[in-house]
């Protein structure tokens, strides 16, 4: 009699909430303007959900192919839609994930902020681990 399969086909069917984007390949974030700070905390909640973040000046040596990028806009209503543009034009079909502390806390991710910036989604900084999950998981969904 052939060895049962069973635990393999449960444990494969029930995905952890921080397994959701683990990939034989890992997913890579284009992180774009935060700070040291905000990096390394992306980069540590990112790798969370199997992603790799690159900080902007590292992906200029490289000129890699990204999943995702995510922008750190520190005053929206002045040159937020300029950036984001350049960023859309480098980038063309990847989505645009805003950080900003000029956003209210109650803005919708998807919503008319997002869509005034022309970005798949925006969040309020200070930002929480599960919102970034959240955000990301519904931006790289397959």
């Amino acid at each position: 009699m052939a060895p049962s399969n069973d635990r393999q086909i449960e444990s494969s069917s029930v995905n952890p909430p921080n397994e959701v984007l683990r990939a034989e390949v890992p997913r890579r974030v284009l992180v774009v303007d935060a700070d040291p700070p905000l990096f390394g905390l992306l980069q540590e909640w990112l790798a969370d959900c199997g992603c790799i973040a690159v900080d902007s000046a590292s992906a200029r040596r490289n000129d890699d192919r990204f999943d995702l990028v995510i922008v750190d806009i520190p005053v929206p209503r002045r040159g937020g839609k300029d950036l984001v543009t350049r960023i859309a034009n480098e980038h063309p079909g990847i989505p645009i994930l805003a950080l900003s502390s000029c956003f209210f806390a109650s803005i919708s991710c998807q919503g008319e902020v997002a869509r005034a910036l022309g970005v798949a989604s925006a969040l309020p900084k200070p930002v929480s681990h599960d919102a970034l999950q959240s955000a990301v998981c519904a931006l790289l969904k397959p």
